[in-house]
């Protein structure tokens, strides 16, 4: 189950893209030009959730040249049984897809590790690190926010200037306005 364009749902979600230390994690990956991309809740169902592993990129890129990062809220626990998403560290610097490397991405990675951790935690990784969800084994709803981002440059997922509306630019503060690439708008 998913939920799209949280900004415009609520002030709540602001501190998603206002969070320094997310930024300055999100900073050290994309440099100092990046903009949301989108921000969406997703709620792992019991049975389901199991992903192959993937970057968030269509192609691969060269270590350093990075156009993507994501922030994880965690909203529940992030368990072995609920699904938590799966990673392998230093993947983002492989300069491959992981159907490249390994032909099926259903496929465990002998590296893979578990984001395993409690409701409030906030991860940030590299989006071109290979990662993917696992199967939620409990009977309870896996929650979670994704904020993500893009370089400047590079379209958004959600269009803000296309779907934010006019209230919501008029309570956003001129930062918010800045990483939403809104900061022209007329409130």
């Amino acid at each position: 189950m998913r939920l799209s364009n949280l900004i415009d749902k609520d002030p709540i979600f602001e501190q998603c893209v206002t969070t320094p230390r997310v930024l300055a994690a999100v900073r050290h990956v994309l440099g100092h030009q990046f903009k949301l991309s989108s921000l969406n809740s997703r709620s792992t169902l019991p049975g389901r959730g199991r992903q192959g592993l993937h970057a968030d990129w269509d192609f691969a890129v060269d270590p350093g040249d990075y156009y993507v990062c994501n922030s994880v809220w965690l909203i529940s626990d992030f368990t072995p049984q609920n699904g938590a998403t799966r990673l392998v560290p230093g993947s983002h610097r492989s300069g491959k897809l992981p159907t490249d490397a390994m032909g099926e991405e259903l496929l465990d990675h002998a590296d893979q590790i578990q984001l395993i951790a409690p409701a409030g935690t906030v991860v940030v990784f590299n989006s071109h690190t290979w990662h993917g969800g696992m199967k939620n084994q409990t009977d309870a709803l896996r929650k979670v926010v994704h904020a993500y981002f893009c370089r400047h440059s590079e379209p958004q997922q959600t269009n803000q200037r296309q779907l934010i509306r006019k209230k919501t630019i008029s309570r956003l503060s001129q930062e918010v306005r800045v990483i939403l690439d809104v900061d022209d708008e007329d409130p």
